[in-house]
């Protein structure tokens, strides 16, 4: 055999081993993403992707993307999923990616940047279908950045016209101004740096409220006491640190009490919403 002849066959048999060695190691990510075995899933699409060329090149950054987010890990599928926007042949996949993207940025809490990528979409010449998830997403992404106006906006324009009684609904619990912003953190914080106790009273926690006041209240009195009874640089030293302490930790208390009222009703608001949303489509 000629040694021209002999060096093609092998080169041949070493591409088709490489091409089945790489199908087989795609293969066995797939399988252990199927079952929930994210970290392995990405080592091995990762291995997988340094071999790779062309069309297998997309595949696995998405499914890389997939599998981080399927791990709860945001930051790395928002990566990966912009490796793939960018690798992406259709406008269809490209939407479905940025969606993606978006819904990542939405879990972590990065509100501005969902925004920025649900404006990607374009405005005009797009299948109703992305127009009403984006619209949906808007109304959440507004939301989280306490833009209740088009958060509500956006919500009323997923519902049907001729469905008055849900928009009157949405557009109740969206003009309640006590339901979205109240308690307010900062007033139940100057509150209680004011008067011990009077911004757990203003968030609704009557028991903190009575605690913070008594200790405060304790340790005031212990310094009247012992200026009274010794000296006033005697009550500063024993009384003042121990109400500096108490106080600093009232009003830090009384802000995180609202923020967190605040929270729990702002999140009961969005739950009904979406309760009333998906009720008028079905």
């Amino acid at each position: 055999m000629k040694p021209g002849i002999l060096w093609l066959m092998i080169c041949s048999f070493q591409l088709q081993s490489h091409a089945q060695n790489l199908q087989e190691t795609i293969d066995f990510a797939d399988k252990q993403f199927y079952i929930g075995n994210y970290q392995l899933a990405v080592k091995e699409y990762q291995r997988a992707l340094f071999f790779s060329k062309g069309s297998h090149v997309d595949y696995l950054y998405r499914q890389i993307a997939h599998a981080f987010f399927a791990n709860n890990q945001f930051e790395q599928a928002a990566y990966f999923y912009e490796l793939s926007f960018k690798t992406a042949t259709n406008d269809s996949t490209k939407y479905e990616i940025l969606f993606n993207k978006a819904q990542c940025y939405l879990l972590s809490k990065n509100y501005s940047n969902a925004l920025i990528e649900l404006m990607n979409l374009p405005e005009k010449n797009i299948d109703p279908y992305f127009k009403e998830r984006q619209r949906f997403y808007f109304a959440v992404t507004y939301f989280g950045l306490e833009d209740f106006a088009k958060s509500e906006e956006n919500f009323l324009r997923l519902l049907p016209v001729e469905d008055t009684v849900s928009k009157e609904k949405i557009h109740e619990l969206f003009s309640k101004k006590r339901n979205l912003y109240r308690p307010n953190p900062k007033t139940a914080k100057t509150l209680s740096t004011i008067l011990p106790g009077f911004g757990q009273m203003y968030a609704g926690d009557v028991k903190n409220s009575l605690n913070s006041l008594l200790l405060t209240g304790g340790f005031v009195t212990l310094g009247f006491v012992m200026a009274k009874e010794y000296t006033i640089f005697d009550a500063v030293l024993t009384s003042l640190p121990w109400f500096m302490r108490y106080h600093e930790g009232g009003y830090k208390k009384a802000y995180n009490i609202a923020h967190n009222k605040r929270a729990m009703r702002r999140n009961n608001i969005y739950k009904e919403v979406l309760g009333i949303v998906e009720k008028a489509k079905e």
